[in-house]
């Protein structure tokens, strides 16, 4: 009976102990972090830091333009009469753009509009005014579409989801590496100036 009293008492002292240092532990870790300060070796790219507390993930958010890509448009068979039609049918305009690394990606799609033109070709069009024209082709087997032109955000392939006139451009193919998602609505006419 004494032994069993003297181990008890031996496991509550040990209990004690136990508690009493991981409660010193406890309060020197969450003292000991420090918001994230330290600007990285390239801080002229970036845009901004987010996550600056404590308890999440400092993230740092790039904004610039993605690497040129030489977009093999004309190597895919020319697009379907109903892929073609799909396509000229109105204006296309990007309504919303997300990127994982640029929050505010968006900027570089939503005041440009596309025509698309049944020769395969296609405008970039701001304010009513073409400020660049490129190529185009489809992959009906990969439902991706091959977008060949000098303006970096559009430049590069894309795998397509459609629901009725909006496309989804989405910026993960073999050649599209930038994580990149694209809202496009079709308008049937440009919006007054």
């Amino acid at each position: 009976m004494k032994v069993n009293i003297f181990i008890g008492i031996v496991l509550l002292a040990v209990i004690y102990l136990t508690c009493k240092s991981f409660q010193k532990d406890k309060t020197a870790d969450t003292s000991a972090v420090a918001p994230y300060s330290a600007p990285p070796p390239d801080a002229g790219r970036i845009l901004k830091v987010l996550g600056d507390r404590a308890d999440s993930t400092a993230s740092i958010q790039f904004s610039e333009p993605p690497p040129r890509v030489n977009v093999p448009w004309d190597k895919v068979a020319k697009p379907s009469t109903s892929r073609r039609a799909f396509m000229t049918t109105g204006w296309w305009n990007p309504t919303t753009a997300l990127q994982p690394t640029d929050t505010t990606v968006a900027r570089y799609f939503k005041p440009k509009w596309l025509k698309f033109r049944e020769d395969q070709t296609f405008d970039i069009l701001v304010q009513n005014k073409v400020v660049d024209t490129g190529h185009w082709a489809y992959d009906e087997a990969k439902t991706t579409l091959y977008l060949s032109c000098n303006d970096p955000y559009f430049n590069n392939t894309w795998r397509i989801m459609e629901r009725g006139f909006r496309m989804i451009m989405v910026g993960n193919t073999e050649l599209n590496i930038t994580g990149i998602q694209v809202r496009l609505d079709n308008q049937k006419e440009l919006p007054a100036n």
